[in-house]
């Protein structure tokens, strides 16, 4: 699907909702803006996640849960409990992804000025929205039994995915579901739980160190 029609169907659903692009695209920017106001006064936050990834081109579909840290300016970590191991790692200076389930013995390792795709998707997606997307408010939905205001977000310029979505809690601005739709036509979804804005993650859960042998592919 091309980024006009993605636009297009966005639009329409704001027509669906009673309202035009232009008040779905304000009332988005509402929303999402609420949560990165809340999200910049955090200095580090924790959550449970699962992952469900749907990759077409590889007739594959699989899932994953474990527990993400994040601590400012430019820290991340997606550690894996299932499959156990998996892990993306962002320590200030690059980006570290590493899948033993799948290979135990290649590393993927980008600088951070070039990361790309959504791995820390709450900078991603919460820094600057109006720069970066055109967002249109979709709805409401209930997520883990809590209920969230739905949003739909299309890059202004080229990214390596052509549409996202959120769920952003109404109660309390949280993310709590994302979808990244890719380029190559990957969904990833990953919903988040037992979020704490207030933990204070130890040092080494943003470093990387690669298993002896392993071979480092520079991104």
């Amino acid at each position: 699907m091309k980024r006009g029609s993605i636009v297009l169907g966005l639009a329409l659903v704001a027509l669906a909702f009673g309202s035009t692009p232009a008040a779905a695209q304000d009332r988005g920017l509402d929303v999402i803006n609420g949560a990165a106001e809340r999200y910049q006064q955090v200095e580090a936050l924790c959550a449970d996640f699962s992952q469900h990834l749907v990759v077409p081109l590889l007739g594959d579909e699989r899932t994953g849960t474990g527990r993400i840290c994040q601590a400012r300016p430019n820290k991340f970590a997606m550690r894996f409990t299932e499959p156990d191991g998996d892990r993306v790692v962002i320590d200030g200076d690059w980006v570290w992804v590493y899948y033993p389930s799948l290979d135990e013995k290649q590393v993927m390792r980008m600088p951070v000025a070039q990361q790309r795709g959504g791995h820390d998707f709450h900078r991603e997606f919460l820094e600057d929205p109006e720069v970066k997307y055109d967002v249109t408010y979709e709805g409401t939905d209930t997520v883990d039994g809590r209920a969230t205001h739905r949003l739909g977000l299309v890059p202004k310029q080229r990214a390596s995915y052509r549409a996202a979505t959120l769920w952003i809690d109404e109660g309390r601005p949280a993310l709590r579901r994302i979808r990244i739709e890719e380029e190559n036509g990957t969904v990833r979804t990953i919903t988040l739980s037992n979020i704490d804005f207030a933990s204070d993650p130890a040092g080494e859960w943003f470093t990387f160190t690669p298993p002896e042998g392993a071979l480092i592919v520079s991104g």
